[in-house]
Parts: C-alpha cells; structure tokens; sequence
C-alpha cells in the first residue's frame, strides 16, 4: 500500500487554512487513516478550525480503537463500532469547535473528509464540500457527499453541473463543522475488494476541473506520487486560487496484481487459420517424438562439428 499526502498555499493566500492527517503505518489496528480538513474564517480563524478538527478527530478515534467496547468484540461487531463513530463524531466534533471558538474569541470553521481503512472494509464520511473518490479498474467516482448549495441543485434536478448557476453557488456550503446549528454528515461503507485506490482533498485541490479531467491526470501521470501535484497544476491553470490539499492511496499490490496478469502474447500465426495445401514450406511436426535407434544415433553423432 502507499499514500500521498500534500497541501500547498496556492497562488494567492498568504497562509494555509488545511489541515492533512495521512499514513503507511498502522495506526493501532488501522492498516491506513486519511482525514483533510479545510478551514475558513479567514487568517488565523480557518487554520485554528481545521487543525483542531483533525486533532479531536484523531484522539477521539484513538479512545475508541483503545477502549474494552472495542477490543472485546468480533471483526463485524468492530466494524459496525467504527461506523457509529464515524457518524456520531461529527456532532461532537461540531459542538467542541462551536465552543473552543467561542472561548478563544475566533470565528470560523472547517469541512471535515475522513477515511478509516479497517480490515476488508473502508469507512467514508465527511461534513462539508471536500470530496472524496473511489478509484476502481482505472475510473474514478465521488463517493462522498459535497455538501454546498450547487451540488444540492444538482441533486434536485434543479441545475447542472457546469452551468452559470452552478458555479454561482458553489462555494455556499450547507454544512461544516463549528457552527451551532447541528450538522447532517454523511457516512458511507465499501467493501476493499471495491477500491483500488482513494483520492480525497480540500474544495480548491481540484477547483473547476471535471471528473473526466481528474481521472485523465490519474490514468497518464506514471507514478502516483506525481499526480498531486498534476492535479494542483491543472486546477490553477482553470483559475483556482485556494489552498490546496490531497491524499492519494493507491493499492499496490492490486496494481502489482494487475500488471502480472496483463501477459502480452503474441499474434497466433496467420498460417494457422489457412490450410496445408495453400503454405509453402508447411512443415507439420510429429506429435509424438520417436527414439532413434542406436545405428541412426552413431550416423547423426558422425557430423556434428565436422566438414
């Protein structure tokens, strides 16, 4: 298994409002743990929302991965543990930075995309705008809910992705985390043997780039490590100015896999689709090899290396 992880400035902000949790190690009985998180409110404001949300996010899971409730269950019980979490999580998370903010005297706030990879099975959830995607036999598919005013449009029949007026309502999210008001996050279980790969990230990693584009970068960059950045790139040259973060996981040995089975054979013969009596020089072998009698064995071993 490997994973990237970036985040990056932009080309207009002068400080980084994301925050990126990512890793190869385990994390306790965790093979993988990806969580970003984009902040907002502006100058210290988003930065304080996203790294806190990270922070509590990680401790919280820790807490439930170490705890008897846990521990003392089979592997399907676990999984459903960790489904719960994740969709409990975010209305905690939510009321803790609601009031951490309001302590601190900083108004803001952060969208919050978490993967948990437990075993055969991959949990996705998020609150806010910043997606997730599922890569699978080479195409990719959002499998997070966007929740902004645009998506929600589209969703409803009442626009498509694209027009005028979804770009209008883009960047008016539905739901984040900090506020007072409860939020809705959306969970959502894979089986592994469904995933090649994820590919997650801030609103502004991706910017107005189609899911046709993203998946071209993903298919022609050679090694993954590469198409971060790729993406980052390509996001600016559409006009996209905001911070910049994303992880990519690829599944290696399913590529490993992949690759071996990919056995290139050569073209049957054309002669073979013809018959005998049109090929020149058609020479049929014998289908079972006769021993040579001891007088054709001394005729044969006479000329070997000899004139």
């Amino acid at each position: 298994m490997h994973s990237s992880g970036k985040t990056d400035t932009g080309i207009k902000r002068n400080n980084n409002q994301d925050s990126i949790f990512f890793s190869d190690t385990p994390v306790g009985p965790l093979p993988n743990l990806y969580i970003v998180a984009d902040g907002m409110g502006g100058l210290s404001g988003g930065k304080y929302y996203s790294e806190a949300a990270v922070n509590l996010w990680y401790q919280e899971l820790l807490q439930t991965l170490m705890s008897d409730r846990f521990k003392g269950n089979p592997l399907d019980r676990q999984i459903e543990i960790l489904q719960e979490f994740s969709e409990e999580i975010y209305s905690k998370l939510n009321q803790g930075l609601y009031k951490k903010g309001l302590d601190a005297g900083i108004k803001g706030g952060t969208t919050l995309s978490a993967v948990i990879h437990f075993w055969d099975t991959f949990i996705v959830s998020n609150c806010g705008d910043s997606p997730i995607y599922r890569i699978k036999n080479g195409t990719i598919e959002l499998i997070s809910e966007v929740q902004n005013v645009a998506e929600e449009m589209v969703r409803e029949g009442k626009t498509t992705a694209g027009s005028v007026l979804y770009y209008q309502n883009k960047n008016r999210l539905l739901d984040y985390l900090g506020k007072r008001k409860e939020c809705k996050p959306y969970c959502r279980l894979f089986p592994a043997e469904e995933i090649d790969g994820i590919l997650m990230g801030s609103d502004g990693a991706f910017g107005d780039l189609t899911k046709a584009e993203i998946e071209t970068i993903c298919c022609d960059c050679e090694r993954p490590q590469r198409v971060i950045g790729q993406i980052f790139e390509s996001a600016r040259e559409s006009g996209e100015e905001d911070n910049q973060t994303a992880i990519l996981y690829v599944n290696q040995e399913k590529e490993k896999n992949k690759k071996e089975s990919e056995v290139k054979f050569p073209k049957t013969d054309t002669r073979q689709s013809k018959k005998k009596e049109d090929i020149c020089c058609y020479t049929e072998l014998p289908k079972s090899k006769k021993p040579l009698s001891l007088k054709e064995k001394l005729f044969k071993n006479r000329f070997i290396g000899g004139r």
